[in-house]
This record gives C-alpha cells, structure tokens and sequence, in this order.
C-alpha cells in the first residue's frame, strides 16, 4: 500500500495526517509526501518516520507542469511500490482501521477503486466529539437537490456501487476517502495538469474503466475549516 500526501505550508496539520496514517491497523504501508515548495522551515529540518519517504518539489525543475498541484501527486505515485495507491490530504485524517476495512472490501469484491463515507468538523479531530456524517448529514441536502432528477438517492441510501452515470451528476467523492489500484491508475495515467476539478476529472477517468465501491462507514475526517467546498457544492 503506498499513501501519497501532497503539502504545503500546513505542518502542524501534516503530523496528524502522518500520525493518522502510522496508526493504521493495516501495517503494510509507505507514505510518499510531497513537500510543494514550502516555505515552513519545519517540512525541512523534521525528522520524520522511516516509512514517510519526503520528495521536496521545485516546479523550477519541471519544464512540462501545467500549474495544478494535483497532478504533483503523480510524482509521489511514480515513486512508489504498492500495489493500492490511497490518497490523503494534509488536514484531514484517517479513523484507524480506515485502510484495514477498505482494503479487505476491496479484495472480497474485487473491485479497484473505492471510497468510503466520512465525518465532517472544523478544527483538528477530538476522538470524543460528535461530528456528522459528511454526505449522509453534512451535505445530504445538496445531494438530493442535485440528484432529484434521478432515482439514485430516493430511498436516502447511497448506492454500494457508484458507476459514471452517478458520478457525473455530481462529484460526491472526497480525496482522503480514495483507494486505487495501481494498474487501473497507470491505466488512466493520473491527474491530468488541470487549474481546476481535478479530483473530479481524475474520478470520472477511472469510472469509464471500472464501477467504485462505496463503503458506507466514516472512515475519515475532513476539516472543513480548510477547505471552502466549491468543488463539492
């Protein structure tokens, strides 16, 4: 399993997805950071777990890069060895058996790519709050307006498998939640250099290949404080 985190200038929210990431049930992992050009002296002089391997980007030394910061994360995946490819952002973080239950799906179903539900808070996670669930509570309103036309969420359940017909209608998959195989991402060939939705271009790529497995258990955080929502609302 390779973990790819893409960061910058976020340090003290980076510890807890690292963290987040060492507590994993599931062990057999590595952890590709990318540090984009921070300017935090921390991302350069931390010692960091021997299972986090840090690249340190100069966009200087990347002739072709179009300006989109997702498709760095390409440079982490080409760097890697596992077989999974589980992507995770800076300020969220992952509940612990997060990798474990998705992984063990996965293989039983024998699907490639998978996402999960999450919970939804600001600031960092408290294991003893009470957050809600990000697409069944947080934003369940938004879906159903923009799924109406549709029989998709009639009955209030998600369906188990998200194909591209469901996806296009609007992007209900959040990065932290994602697990690829390797052989389906190579396939697509990653991120492609978009200023913009380039998460949701990436989803839509992988689905004219394969279904995504919908595991419906919050399996991490996201802190909402970071990001604004555009691209999901």
């Amino acid at each position: 399993m390779s973990v790819v985190i893409h960061s910058f200038d976020r340090f003290e929210y980076l510890l807890n997805a690292i963290n987040s990431v060492e507590n994993q049930t599931y062990k057999n992992l590595e952890l590709l950071l990318i540090n984009d050009e921070s300017s935090q002296e921390d991302y350069y002089q931390h010692s960091f777990p021997s299972f986090v391997k840090k690249i340190d980007i100069k966009k200087s030394d990347l002739p072709n890069w179009s300006g989109s910061r997702q498709a760095l994360i390409n440079i982490g995946v080409e760097n890697s060895s596992g077989k999974y490819i589980a992507l995770l952002d800076d300020d969220d973080i992952w509940l612990p058996k997060k990798l474990e239950i998705q992984i063990s799906q996965m293989i039983e179903k024998n699907v490639k790519f998978s996402s999960t539900e999450g919970l939804f808070g600001n600031g960092v996670y408290k294991s003893d709050n009470e957050y809600k669930l990000y697409n069944k509570e947080h934003f369940f309103k938004i879906l159903k307006k923009k799924y109406k036309k549709t029989n998709y969420l009639k009955n209030g359940k998600f369906p188990e498998y998200w194909n591209f017909d469901f996806l296009n209608v609007h992007n209900c998959v959040i990065k932290s939640s994602v697990v690829i195989d390797r052989d389906l991402y190579e396939l697509v060939g990653g991120f492609r250099g978009l200023p913009k939705n380039a998460d949701y271009d990436f989803w839509l790529s992988l689905l004219q290949h394969t279904d995504l497995l919908y595991i419906d258990e919050p399996l991490f955080y996201y802190d909402g404080s970071h990001g604004d929502g555009k691209l999901y609302i």
